[in-house]
């Protein structure tokens, strides 16, 4: 976070002590005086040094780093800043689907190499988007954004989410449950990841599930590294089992210089900036200055996290 960001939480609670402790050393020092504590991620170690902590509020949407199975266990509550970012994480995923649809990367390419590649470009065939059906897993407050987005441009969208009780979001023509990820699959041009790492959706994308794709159909992953097997998806790729991937969060990062995904022609990569839009840390720290004011006023929170659900 921010020097200037740090600073105005201070200003808006006066009556508070607020401590910026960056480093680990400063964080040892200070995790055993804390009542609330702001971070993205949590080692146990440091969760038991927190012994007055009553709260976390994570500044990203994934709450994966910090669930320890003592964090898990304990009454602390956990919450994320969901929603501050959706809109411009789903822009982000549908301009890479729009971009390896179009083949935008390799023209970019060609452009570097000053080749005019209009007869190797002409030779894709796509689709256009009233005839494209888009696959957003995960119908949270992203993927939600990410099918009216699709469904604005004309695809036709069918969303994967677990809790099917739940209203559909706008723009959605069809909802499956997750045992029918790969029925999805099977029908759809373009796939979106939008969902939370939990034990249940590691590596949720692998050989199994490349193999039931269409040979021209896109993958993008605007959530989390962990949720696809890298192998499967690079044998998929080199082998032509599926167009292309669009990738923005990876499992190691930053991405290795040595990792294959660098030198893949059908894929296009960004280093973990879907959420970048105008300024990311204003709109994260009102949201938790609104909760600090609930919580001083024991009044609900916003955003708590199902700690055993991982979301």
């Amino acid at each position: 976070m921010p020097a200037n960001e740090v600073s105005r939480i201070a200003a808006s609670l006066p009556a508070d002590e607020v401590v910026h402790a960056r480093e680990p050393d400063e964080r040892r020092r200070e995790y055993p005086a804390a009542d609330v504590i702001v971070t993205t991620r949590m080692s146990t170690e440091e969760f038991g040094l927190a012994r007055r902590l009553q709260w976390i509020h994570t500044t990203a949407v994934g709450v994966g780093p910090l669930l320890s199975r003592e964090a898990i266990e304990s009454p602390v509550v956990v919450t994320n800043a969901r929603g501050s970012h959706s809109e411009a994480i789903a822009e982000h995923a549908i301009a890479l689907a729009l971009a390896l649809r179009r083949r935008l990367h390799t023209a970019a390419a060609r452009q570097a190499q000053r080749q005019w590649a209009q007869v190797e470009l002409q030779a894709h065939r796509v689709s256009t988007l009233h005839e494209t059906r888009l696959l957003v897993v995960g119908l949270g407050s992203i993927g939600a954004r990410v099918a009216a987005h699709g469904h604005g441009l004309g695809m036709h969208v069918t969303g994967v989410r677990r809790r099917m009780g739940q209203p559909v979001p706008h723009g959605v023509a069809d909802v499956l449950p997750p045992d029918r990820l790969r029925d999805g699959l099977r029908d759809a041009d373009i796939v979106v990841l939008a969902l939370p790492r939990t034990h249940e959706t590691r590596a949720l994308m692998s050989d199994s599930e490349f193999d039931v794709m269409r040979q021209s159909a896109v993958l993008v992953n605007i959530a989390r590294g962990r949720l696809i097997d890298d192998a499967a998806l690079i044998r998929a790729l080199e082998s032509g089992r599926i167009a292309a991937a669009g990738l923005d969060a990876f499992q190691e990062e930053p991405l290795p210089p040595t990792h294959p995904f660098w030198g893949l022609p059908n894929v296009l990569i960004t280093p973990h900036t879907a959420a970048f839009a105008a300024d990311y840390w204003p709109a994260v720290v009102d949201q938790f200055l609104e909760n600090m004011r609930r919580y001083k006023n024991g009044e609900s929170l916003m955003n708590v996290v199902d700690k055993r659900a991982g979301y």
